[in-house]
């Protein structure tokens, strides 16, 4: 099974192995990726556990929970990432995340700020979002058949002496 975060390798060689515990991620876009996954696994304790300690009790698990499982997620895409490197203290993911939610298809873009703890481990401390509805593309207009121009349904009379009438 491809992982969620859009990397291209299988999730337990990829996000699989941060979210069960056997790593962590080394970067602070691994981190991101891995968090986008647990959204879309439902896995809110992966999500809690990565937050900066300092943010935590602002944490709302439920609410977390309760938009993790009601969108289906459609896609990351990561825009840019500055620093946030094995050897750098902090560091910044842009991304867009795209979901449904209500019918409606919605592009999340944030740019998140990472910062590594004491024990080494890359952790979330917050995000700049917006979120973007996004309406389904229609169909080009199909052009408009004239009097006299021959009958789209393939009579071969002229429109005006078939379905115009």
């Amino acid at each position: 099974m491809q992982c969620p975060c859009g990397s291209g390798f299988p999730y337990d060689r990829c996000c699989g192995r941060y979210l069960q515990g056997d790593d962590r991620p080394p970067t602070a876009e691994a981190l991101m990726r891995s968090r986008y996954t647990a959204y879309t696994r439902g896995d809110i304790g992966y999500i809690e556990s990565t937050l900066a300690a300092d943010r935590r009790s602002a944490f709302d698990a439920a609410v977390a929970r309760t938009w993790a499982t009601r969108a289906t997620w459609l896609g990351l895409r990561i825009v840019s990432s500055v620093r946030g490197q094995p050897g750098d203290a902090d560091g910044v993911v842009s991304f867009v995340a795209t979901y449904r939610e209500a019918g409606k298809t919605i592009e999340r873009h944030e740019v998140s700020q990472f910062r590594r703890d004491d024990d080494g481990a890359w952790r979330f401390v917050e995000g700049d979002a917006r979120a973007v509805v996004t309406q389904p593309k229609r169909a080009a207009a199909t052009a408009k058949v004239g009097r006299n121009d021959p009958c789209p349904c393939g009579s071969g009379k002229k429109y005006k002496f078939c379905c115009g009438r």
